[in-house]
C-alpha cells in the first residue's frame, strides 16, 4: 500500500479482486469516463455516458485473473480512481497492459493517474514492455512518464507483435493506424493509434489533446485522432 497524502494507492491481484470492488470500478467509470458520438448505433444514444455492469468489466478488462492486476485510489475510504491491467507473454518476458484507467472528474490533474500506473506489474510479473490505447493524452502520458519520452520508434517495433499475442479481443483484432504503420496519404495526421471501433465523444479528448500541447509548446507525439480510434503507447519497462 503507498500513501501520497491525501490519497492511498493499493494493488490487488486480479484473482482477489472482490465483487464489491468490481462494482465501485464499473460505478466510476460510468459516471467519469466520456460519451458516445454521434456515430454510435442503437442501442447506444449520442451524449449519452459510457457505461460498463461490473459483469462486463470482469469480462472486457480483467482478462486472466491469476495474470491481471487492479490499482486502486482512495480518499478516506472513498474510491476514486483505479486502472486495470493484464500481463501477457512476450518475447521471453511479458508485457503488461493498461485495459482501464479512470480518475473522478473532480480528482484530475493531481498526479493519481500516474502514480496508479507507477504501481505496474507490481511485485508478482516481470515485464519487458508496458501499453495502453486510449482516447485521452492525459492517460497515455501519464504512462509514457516512467520512461520520461515518447520512443516512436519502440511503438514501431513491437507494436504488431505486441497485439498479435494479446488475449483481449479489441487489442488483437483493432487495426494499426497513422504514419508509423501505414505509408498512405490518410495516415499522415495520425502517427500512433488503434482502430477499436470504440466511438467516444471527440469533443473532449480533442479539448484534452489542445490543452496538452499549449502546456508543452509542442506537438502531441501521438498525432491526430480519427472517431473510432484510440492513441496507442507502448513504453519499455525501465523500472523492471
Amino acid at each position: 500500500m503507498h500513501d501520497t497524502a491525501p490519497f492511498t494507492f493499493k494493488l490487488i491481484p486480479g484473482d482477489k479482486v472482490t465483487d464489491a470492488q468490481f462494482e465501485e470500478c464499473a460505478i466510476l467509470f460510468s459516471e467519469n469516463y466520456g460519451v458516445w458520438s454521434s456515430r454510435v448505433s442503437t442501442p447506444l444514444k449520442p451524449g449519452a455516458r459510457v457505461k460498463m455492469n461490473s459483469n462486463r468489466l470482469k469480462k472486457e478488462v480483467l482478462g486472466d485473473p491469476t495474470r491481471s492486476i487492479l490499482a486502486l485510489c482512495t480518499l478516506d475510504g472513498v474510491h476514486i480512481g483505479h486502472a486495470f491491467a493484464t500481463v501477457w507473454p512476450y518475447e521471453g518476458s511479458n508485457v503488461c497492459w493498461v485495459t482501464q484507467l479512470v480518475v473522478a472528474s473532480g480528482y484530475r490533474e493531481r498526479g493519481i493517474a500516474t502514480m496508479l500506473l507507477q504501481l505496474f506489474p507490481g511485485p508478482n510479473f516481470k515485464c519487458d514492455a508496458l501499453g495502453i490505447a486510449s482516447t485521452h493524452t492525459a492517460s497515455c502520458w501519464a504512462l509514457a512518464k516512467r520512461s520520461n519520452k515518447l520512443d516512436l520508434e519502440f511503438i514501431k517495433t513491437h507494436a504488431k507483435n505486441i497485439l498479435d499475442a494479446s488475449p483481449v479481443p479489441y487489442l488483437k483484432f483493432g487495426l494499426l493506424r497513422g504514419s508509423l504503420f501505414q505509408d498512405d496519404e490518410d495516415s499522415n495526421v495520425a502517427v500512433s493509434s488503434i482502430y477499436t471501433g470504440f466511438y467516444v465523444d471527440p469533443e473532449e479528448p480533442i479539448r484534452a489533446l489542445h490543452r496538452w500541447q499549449k502546456e508543452k509548446g509542442t506537438k502531441w507525439p501521438l498525432g491526430d485522432l480519427a472517431e473510432g480510434n484510440e492513441f496507442l503507447c507502448i513504453i519499455p519497462n525501465r523500472q523492471s
